[in-house]
């Protein structure tokens, strides 16, 4: 996971995945902050990988003008988000779906992964039960309450969709973090 390059543009990224998708292990791609970017966006970036059966992944920032983002091939297990798909079938329709893309998604068909994508709904009782596990840091607590019910439900639904309680303790420590800055979800 050591590789970081910028791309100005999609058409740059897709150039690339195009000559190194099958053969690169996964990059980091530096995006900007700034709404007058000079990269091209995560949007865009994610739409690129879709297209070559990639995935995006971890981000991180770098500093105050710009974040990277992980990207890699995706595996045969997982999962298809709503989004994801919704993005998917956009790019088939649009002709921009490429043939490593399409081997990906057939994948998800045989294995079950791309029926099993739907919107998981958080209902309040999982909402209350986020809230006592913030409860003890104050600030971030503060916050959240502060926050609409809407942003409680997404940092919620972010906390509960952990498969590990590693990976749930991790993106606690993520919202404690963001929370205590009173920073709504990414």
């Amino acid at each position: 996971m050591d590789t970081t390059l910028t791309f100005a543009d999609r058409q740059a990224f897709r150039k690339w995945l195009g000559k190194y998708g099958s053969k690169s292990n996964g990059v980091w791609l530096v995006f900007s902050k700034k709404k007058k970017s000079v990269t091209l966006s995560a949007a865009e970036a994610l739409e690129e990988a879709l297209c070559y059966g990639w995935i995006d992944g971890k981000i991180q920032s770098i500093d105050d003008n710009s974040y990277k983002k992980y990207f890699t091939r995706r595996l045969p297990k997982s999962n298809w988000s709503v989004k994801n798909k919704e993005l998917a079938q956009t790019l088939i329709k649009k002709g921009l779906m490429t043939h490593p893309g399409l081997e990906a998604i057939e994948c998800a068909k045989k294995n079950g992964l791309w029926d099993n994508a739907e919107t998981k709904i958080i209902n309040d009782e999982q909402i209350e039960m986020f809230k006592k596990i913030i409860k003890p840091y104050k600030i971030a607590y503060t916050n959240l309450m502060s926050m609409s019910h809407s942003v409680q439900r997404t940092y919620t639904g972010f906390y509960l969709d952990a498969k590990s309680d590693k990976t749930r303790q991790t993106r606690l420590d993520k919202i404690i973090e963001r929370l205590n800055k009173n920073l709504k979800p990414m």
